[in-house]
């Protein structure tokens, strides 16, 4: 004979474990209303990103030519690599290209004067000072846009805001 104790049965789970299908639904639906919600807000932020990118590739592009044309005792220059300067820039010592930025989509630049710079072998600027314009493209609020300054001594300013 058997006795009753040996017989023992796993202890079922009193308590669900889980989601049900209905929980599941609800959380999913207050997700995509915070997506929805977020959405004009990230894209506003992914824009002022570009154009903070952009304007920081300028600025460093400026600083190279500007170091490129001391360490060569030569005269280097920074211009557009198309018909405007949204499709990139390049920094070239004579024939050589240096280095080439861009392009950069969904910004526009502009610049104070037409065409490029150029930097002498003491750092200066050959020409007048120049400033660059970066804002979204489409969007007219100031606080979107960065200034991107070169004096003629070859300084480079970065400000939030437009151009004055």
């Amino acid at each position: 004979m058997r006795r009753a104790n040996s017989m023992r049965l796993a202890p079922r789970l009193t308590g669900r474990r889980g989601f049900t299908l209905v929980e599941l639904l609800c959380a999913l639906t207050v997700l995509a209303i915070l997506a929805v919600a977020a959405a004009p807000s990230f894209s506003s932020l992914v824009a002022n990103q570009r154009v903070r990118g952009a304007s920081l590739d300028l600025a460093s592009a400026l600083v190279l030519a500007r170091s490129e044309a001391v360490k060569r005792n030569a005269t280097v220059s920074l211009a557009a690599t198309g018909a405007a300067w949204t499709a990139g820039w390049a920094v070239t010592a004579g024939a050589e290209t240096v280095r080439t930025f861009g392009p950069y989509n969904g910004i526009t630049i502009t610049p104070s004067a037409a065409g490029g710079l150029a930097v002498g072998n003491d750092g200066r600027l050959t020409g007048a000072a120049m400033t660059f314009e970066f804002a979204p493209s489409g969007d007219t609020s100031a606080n979107s846009r960065v200034c991107v300054q070169v004096s003629e001594t070859g300084r480079v300013a970065s400000a939030t805001g437009a151009c004055t």
